[in-house]
C-alpha cells in the first residue's frame, strides 16, 4: 500500500508468486481496517475486492465478444494513471539489489527482513529528496 507520494505504508509477509493477490489480501484481512471514505485503487488481480470495500476502483476487462467502450477505456486510463504511483514505489523498493536477485539464505523470515529494510530505505529516500 502506498499513498500519493509513493511512500510505502503497508507490506504483507512475502509469499512465492504462485499465490493469488486477492487470496493473500484476504488472509491479511486489512480491508476491514480501511475507512469507507478512503478510495482503494486496485488492479485486476484483486477482482471481488469491491464487494468488501464500498469505495473501490478497479479497471474493467474487455473480451472479444464485449470490447470496452471508449468511456470505459478512458476510465481505465485514469485508474492506471493513479496506480502508477504504486508501480513506482515497487520499483523504488527494487533499487536495493537484494530485492531483485535470488536469495539463497535459509534463515526463516530473512526475505521479509530484507523487504522491510528496502521499504524503509525507500521511504527515507523520499523524505530526504
Amino acid at each position: 500500500m502506498t499513498d500519493e507520494t509513493r511512500k510505502i505504508g503497508f507490506i504483507p509477509m512475502i509469499k512465492n508468486g504462485r499465490r493469488h493477490d486477492k487470496r493473500l489480501l484476504d488472509k491479511v484481512d486489512i480491508i476491514r481496517h480501511i475507512p469507507p471514505e478512503v478510495t482503494i485503487w486496485a488492479d485486476t488481480g484483486f477482482q471481488g475486492i469491491d464487494k468488501q470495500h464500498p469505495n473501490t476502483q478497479i479497471p474493467k476487462k474487455g473480451t472479444r465478444k464485449r470490447p470496452l467502450s471508449p468511456e470505459q477505456k478512458q476510465e481505465n486510463k485514469i485508474i492506471s494513471g493513479i496506480r502508477i504511483t504504486v508501480e513506482h514505489a515497487i520499483a523504488g523498493i527494487k533499487r536495493l539489489g537484494c530485492m531483485t536477485q535470488i536469495l539463497r539464505n535459509r534463515k526463516p523470515f530473512i526475505d521479509d527482513t530484507f523487504l522491510l529494510l528496502s521499504a524503509g530505505l525507500w521511504n527515507f529516500h523520499l523524505r530526504t529528496a
